[in-house]
Order: structure tokens, then sequence, then C-alpha cells
């Protein structure tokens, strides 16, 4: 029988987090942008150990690629998050056939906390995570020519581009700096949606599937090496474990 697969996403919510900000005067950007570097920070080395990825999205609202992280391991999550944060934290996981889907059940059941807490929903399929990096051809070269600034904007219009194309299907798109975009894909149209973002756009695609966020990366990262390194500079190679 076919295995069903789907993905895990864990939605993190700072509690009255707007209101904290406005409580510290008006000389404080540059303390909410440590405080929010320093959540991040702390947030990033736990979902990792446990197999994960953090999105940082709006800051105040955080994604992790959770696929495979059990209820216990998000208790330890919720604990990190409330120990480096300045207001309280409430932390919903789901899982739906595309990583769009699981953010929006995630967070209809997040709603339903009240202050601090942690709702867990367990899938009904398998969970694995399919992840494409994309790198942006001459990004270097037209740096140097084009200066800092420019290119900063050119990768911008670029991933607003991407995201116009993948959001219909149920992928989500972050920009890792310089040259670097992830693409969290849907599971049963992964290929296709990769395709259809590669073709925008002057792009090479590295894919990765695996049962945890971690390994997908790590898978993708080694694809678009291998892309990097051919003679034949496909734009595209998929790599994964057994699932």
């Amino acid at each position: 029988m076919r295995l069903k697969y789907a993905t895990r996403i864990t939605v993190i919510e700072l509690v009255g987090y707007r209101e904290w900000t406005e409580s510290l005067g008006s000389d404080r950007e540059w303390f909410i942008q440590e405080t929010q570097a320093t959540l991040y920070k702390s947030l990033q080395e736990v979902a990792s150990r446990l197999g994960g990825f953090v999105l940082p999205v709006r800051y105040d609202y955080m994604l992790i690629l959770a696929s495979n992280i059990n209820v216990d391991d998000h208790r330890e999550i919720l604990e990190i998050a409330s120990q480096n944060s300045k207001v309280e934290v409430r932390i919903a996981s789901s899982c739906d056939k595309t990583p769009l889907g699981a953010e929006r059940r995630a967070l209809e059941i997040l709603r339903k906390i009240r202050g601090d807490g942690l709702a867990y929903e367990v899938c009904g399929d398998d969970e694995i995570v399919v992840i494409a990096h994309l790198d942006v051809n001459n990004i270097t070269l037209n740096t140097l020519s084009e200066g800092v600034v420019k290119t900063y904007h050119t990768m911008l219009n670029l991933i607003s581009r991407l995201a116009d194309l993948i959001e219909p299907r149920g992928g989500v798109i972050q920009y890792l700096g310089g040259d670097n975009i992830l693409v969290v894909l849907p599971v049963e149209e992964y290929l296709s949606s990769a395709t259809l973002l590669i073709r925008e756009s002057n792009l090479k695609a590295g894919l990765g599937i695996a049962r945890t966020a971690r390994e997908a990366l790590k898978l993708a990262a080694q694809a678009l090496h291998e892309i990097r390194s051919r003679v034949d500079k496909r734009n595209m190679v998929i790599s994964y474990i057994d699932l």
C-alpha cells in the first residue's frame, strides 16, 4: 500500500508583542532587534538539535519545520522560548499535505490557547519535508557591478515573484541571505512546483526530501553542490533518503 505523507509546521506566537514594544519608548528599535536575534538564536539551536528548522517570518510569529518532532520535544521548545521571550509564548503544531495548509491548521488551534501553552495535533500520515534550496546565478558578479543595495532589492523582487507562484500551491518561501532562497514544497506536487520556480528566473535548485527538516536541508545543500560541480550544469538535482 502506498504511504501517505504530510508536512508538520509549528507556529510560535509571542503574545502581546506589540504592546511590549510600545512600552519601551521611542529609543527602542535597537533593543527590539537585539531581543529578536537572541530569541531566534535560542529557538534555532533547540529546533536544529531536534531535527527541525526555524523560519523567523514576522519575528512575533515564527514557524518551525517540525516533521517528526514529537509533543515532548515541543514542550522543550516552549520552555526555551519562554525563557528567552519578554512576553508569553504559545505554540501550536499541525500537519497537512502542503506546508501552508499545515500552518493554517496550526493557527486555528493556536487561537484556542489562552495565555501561554502548547497545542499539538497528531498526524494521520507519515511526516516528511520537501525543501528546495534555490541559488541565483551570477549574483556575486551583479553585486560587484551594481552594488549591494540594488542587488538586495533585486533579491526581494525575485522572492516576491516566487512567492506569488508557490503560495497558490501551498508552499512557503524564506530568504536565507545572499543568493540563497529556501522553499518548503507541497509533498504531492513538489517536482512540478520546483520546476515552476526555476523557470521563473536564472535559478538552480537542490531538492532534499527527508523525515526531518535538518536532514532535508542537508540533502538539498548536497544536491545544490552537485549542480555547481557538474560539467553539464543541470539546473535541478533531487536528493532523498529511503522513506
